[in-house]
């Protein structure tokens, strides 16, 4: 795949080659990210911001230049970075389509939130609950009041137990076998993050990718 920047010198910029496994070119388009939001800040400053001393004017035409020199620099690294992060997450988006990925990364989405409502239910049960055929045996003085709120006491309040023993064993059993699935689409996903991708990389990037020999 060829990455091209969205300017007019494209024909004069270089690219070199790397190969490198899926899970590195989303670490490589992390790094560059990052050090474009630097790379950003400074071009703003250097437009935007640059103050110099009434005082001190000698020599602010050379200092000017150079500020300037440097916002350019950095305005076109952030040009052709971004365009490289685009060209990154387009190619790995189509990667990860390819090799099924994206359904897997579903799926694992989809059992974790089984899984969250399933522990949520079984670990807010509580040896306080009692189950509605068991009501009638429970005195209602034995019931403790319920602490003061906004100066009123609210009437005693009892917890029922209305998941019943085979819905628990039912939950527990569904738990144990989503939490089983979503590691083994957990451990596909690393183990197809480990292919490989060729990718061009413009030489001005390897430094901030990480990329640099």
């Amino acid at each position: 795949m060829n990455f091209f920047p969205p300017y007019s010198a494209r024909h004069s910029v270089k690219t070199m080659k790397h190969t490198l496994t899926l899970t590195r070119w989303h670490k490589v388009a992390e790094r560059i990210n990052t050090a474009l939001k630097e790379r950003e800040a400074r071009v703003v400053a250097a437009f935007t911001a640059a103050t110099i001393s009434p005082w001190n004017k000698e020599g602010v035409e050379q200092k000017a230049a150079d500020m300037g020199a440097r916002g350019k620099a950095d305005l076109a690294l952030v040009e052709q970075g971004s365009s490289a992060v685009a060209a990154i997450r387009s190619a790995l988006a189509r990667r990860n389509a390819e090799l099924g990925i994206a359904s897997r990364l579903a799926e694992v989405e989809a059992a974790n939130r089984r899984i969250a409502l399933y522990r949520a239910v079984l670990d807010k049960q509580s040896f306080d609950m009692v189950q509605p055929e068991h009501l009638r045996h429970v005195p209602a003085l034995a019931v403790p009041e319920s602490e003061p709120s906004w100066g009123r006491r609210e009437p005693p309040r009892i917890t029922l137990q209305v998941a019943d023993a085979a819905l628990l064993a039912d939950l527990t059993s569904k738990l144990a076998r989503e939490q089983a699935r979503s590691h083994a689409l957990l451990d596909e996903i690393a183990d197809i993050n480990r292919e490989k991708l060729e990718l061009d990389i413009a030489p001005e990037l390897h430094e901030i990718a990480g990329l640099a020999a």
